[in-house]
């Protein structure tokens, strides 16, 4: 498959379900550190802030905390927790922690590029509902390189829930396609630029496409 006709599918997927819809335009500013333990174990550490146009500013702060291990070549298993705070006009509306665990995996080379797996699973605790809510996100990404110092990465993720609380519905939840530009500015910082398209499928309300622009900072010691 060239890579022509991979960006043309994922953006086909991103533009199928824009019809009775609302739209939402955001910032994602997240920033990343990356330790290696010991040799195959490597410590995560990343808080992403989201923005909204829609949702009165500043509506989530993400905190990441994980562990990964290497399996065998390619192939990572992950553990860790993300504490979401949500927000509304400045104000804390509600806290969620998300255990997380997933396995990361080479699927095949394309080209200059290579096609790489990851499924997450999620379990969800928040302050306002006693329930556990699980969900899966599998995700599809294709990572080429333009230069020594830069990359194009292409990546297709979906969310399904697998049971249904009071702050969340069984089912297909989302579909999540983005396209980012990684850049190595030094030998062990990047910076990434890229564009989501996030469609959120509301069974009680209008569907909502989601506009974000993200950036990071990663630093590895």
């Amino acid at each position: 498959m060239r890579l022509p006709t991979l960006l043309a599918l994922l953006l086909g997927v991103a533009a199928a379900p824009a019809f009775a819809q609302d739209q939402d335009a955001q910032l994602w500013i997240s920033a990343r550190a990356l330790a290696e333990l010991r040799e195959g174990v490597e410590l995560q550490i990343e808080t992403n802030q989201r923005f909204s146009d829609d949702r009165g500013g500043h509506y989530e702060s993400q905190y990441v905390a994980a562990l990964a291990f290497k399996i065998v070549s390619g192939v990572k298993l992950t553990v860790g927790v993300n504490r979401l705070v949500g927000l509304s006009d400045g104000r804390v509306q509600n806290t969620e922690w998300r255990p997380r665990q997933q396995i990361s995996f080479p699927i095949t080379t394309i080209g200059r590029g290579d096609l790489a797996g990851r499924v997450r699973f999620e379990q969800r605790f928040r302050s306002d509902d006693d329930e556990t809510g699980h969900r899966v996100r599998p995700e599809v990404s294709f990572v080429l390189p333009l230069s020594a110092e830069l990359q194009l990465k292409l990546a297709h993720e979906s969310y399904f829930n697998l049971n249904s609380t009071g702050f969340q519905n069984a089912g297909h939840e989302r579909v999540r396609n983005s396209a980012t530009l990684i850049r190595r500015i030094a030998k062990t910082v990047s910076a990434e630029v890229g564009y989501v398209n996030q469609y959120r499928f509301n069974r009680n309300d209008r569907d909502l496409m989601e506009h974000a622009l993200t950036t990071a900072i990663s630093v590895s010691f």
